[in-house]
This record gives structure tokens, C-alpha cells and sequence, in this order.
């Protein structure tokens, strides 16, 4: 097994932490906001859970001026231009309170600086993925028991299950890739393209889903995109076909989230959630360069 250097440690699990954390966070705004009122508990537990991710999002903010790639900062995997915007609209039409300060701070990251990696921020990094490994494996078991509870018909919630099943298991990547940053394993995002293709074509699969039946467009692009990842999935991974993907369907992300933030096309999914999968294209992307 090679080994990370101290450097590439912090560098690496802070533009990690940076994506993934982010993503956690969403996950507790999306189960909250699609609980009815008789699951008002679960409704409370995903909150305290976001609040944590918000905490933990927070201190990684903090950590990573100086020391995350440029690269990586103008990725669009942690914000988009419309990153803000969706906040806001989505806690007004939710209820759910979204702390939009945390992406005005990433709009201040500064990017790599090669003096900024001293053993105290190594401490500091090293302390923050072992309390992302806790958070991340309670909120994956409370995940699990929202998706055994769906299958079973012994809970209603308006997410699909299948999106449950889908969260479950970018949790469990995360868990994966904090395991071996930990274990500073240089091969510690092994089988990112047979994980993405997969999540692009559920991506797809959903968005079609929640169109409302009057968009014959969005359905039938959205269905495309399905039918193209699970191609990809099923075949041997090519670089330049999933590269040219990856890429499409993020322009067709943005340009559906740009759409519901100007009321022009009729769905069932708030401005968050398509920035949500814009931004998990983009990280894709940014894996395959």
C-alpha cells in the first residue's frame, strides 16, 4: 500500500471533507423537509443531525484556507452560482433552516499555500475526520432504519425509497474514503467511477420521477441520461465517454436549477436538490480530470 505524505493528507482530506460533509448536511435538509406531520420525531432527528454537519462543516471551512488545491475550489463541487439562491428559496418554501453563512465563507477559501501544512493542522484535520467518521456512521444507521421502515410500509415520507437506498450508500463512500485517508492510503477513493456512473444514472432515474407529467422534455432528457449511465455501469469504464456524460448531465442539472429558481419548469424537487446533484456531477467530473 503507498503511503500519503503528511501534506497530501491534510490536502486530500480537506477537499474531501469539504465536498462530503456538504453533502451529509443536505441529506438531514431533504429528509426533514419531506416528513409529514405525524413523523415530526424524525422530522427532529434529522435536524440535530444537520446542525451537527453544519458544526463540522464549520471547522473544515476554518482548515482549509491555504490548503486546498485552486483546482478544487473552482471545481463547482462545493457551491455553484447557484448555490445561495437555492438556499434561500429552500428554506422558504420548506420551513427548514438553512445556514447560507457557511456558503458565503467558502467563497473566501484561500487556495494552497505549500507553508500552511505544519503537525498541528495535521492534529487538527486528524481529529476532525475521526469526529466526521462518528457523525457520518449515526447519521448511516439512522438512514438505514428510514429505508427499512419505507420498504416495509411501516413509514410514509416523500422521498422515494430508492433515494434512501441511494443516500445510505454515498454515506457509506464517505465513511470508506475517511477509513482510508486515515489509514493514509494513497488508493483511498478506489472505485470512484464504477460508485459515480451508477449515482449519475440514479440521479437521472429520480429527476425523471419528479417532473411534473406535463414537462414531455425534461422527462424524456432526464431518461436519456438515465438509459446513457447504466449503459456506462454495466460496460468497462471509458474516461472520455463518461467524461463527456458527466459533463452533459451537469449542464442539464444547472440549467433545470436555474429553470425551478425561475419558476419555468414544473416539478416536485426544490432548487437545493438539483444544485445538490449539480454539484456531485462536478465532483465526478473533477475526479476524471
Amino acid at each position: 500500500m503507498s503511503t500519503l505524505n503528511t501534506t497530501e493528507y491534510i490536502r486530500l482530506s480537506l477537499e474531501n471533507d469539504l465536498f462530503w460533509t456538504r453533502i451529509m448536511k443536505e441529506h438531514a435538509i431533504f429528509i426533514e423537509s419531506s416528513m409529514p406531520p405525524p413523523q415530526k420525531q424524525l422530522a427532529m432527528q434529522a435536524e440535530k443531525f444537520k446542525k451537527q454537519f453544519e458544526r463540522a462543516l464549520s471547522d473544515t471551512i476554518r482548515l482549509s484556507s491555504g490548503s486546498v488545491s485552486g483546482r478544487a475550489l473552482q471545481s463547482g463541487q462545493y457551491y455553484t452560482n447557484y448555490t445561495e439562491a437555492a438556499e434561500q428559496v429552500t428554506q422558504q418554501l420548506s420551513g427548514v433552516e438553512i445556514n447560507s453563512s457557511l456558503t458565503r465563507m467558502e467563497y473566501n477559501i484561500q487556495p494552497l499555500d505549500p507553508y500552511d501544512f505544519s503537525p498541528q493542522k495535521a492534529q487538527e484535520v486528524l481529529a476532525l475526520n475521526r469526529n466526521l467518521l462518528n457523525q457520518v456512521s449515526a447519521f448511516a444507521r439512522f438512514k438505514s432504519d428510514l429505508y427499512n421502515r419505507q420498504a416495509s410500509c411501516k413509514l410514509f415520507s416523500f422521498l422515494y425509497t430508492s433515494v434512501y437506498e441511494h443516500i445510505i450508500h454515498e454515506a457509506q463512500m464517505f465513511i470508506d474514503i475517511l477509513t482510508g485517508l486515515q489509514d493514509r492510503d494513497e488508493d483511498y477513493n478506489r472505485g470512484f467511477e464504477s460508485f459515480w456512473n451508477h449515482h449519475m444514472a440514479d440521479h437521472a432515474k429520480v429527476m425523471r420521477g419528479l417532473f411534473d407529467p406535463a414537462e414531455a422534455e425534461h422527462f424524456s432528457t432526464a431518461d436519456h441520461f438515465a438509459k446513457t449511465f447504466d449503459a456506462l455501469s454495466s460496460g468497462m469504464p471509458n474516461r472520455t465517454e463518461e467524461l463527456e456524460a458527466v459533463k452533459a448531465l451537469g449542464e442539464f442539472k444547472a440549467r433545470t436549477t436555474e429553470e425551478i429558481l425561475e419558476c419555468k419548469v414544473k416539478s416536485l424537487m426544490s432548487p437545493l436538490f438539483t444544485d445538490h446533484m449539480l454539484r456531485e456531477a462536478n465532483y465526478y467530473q473533477y475526479l476524471l480530470q
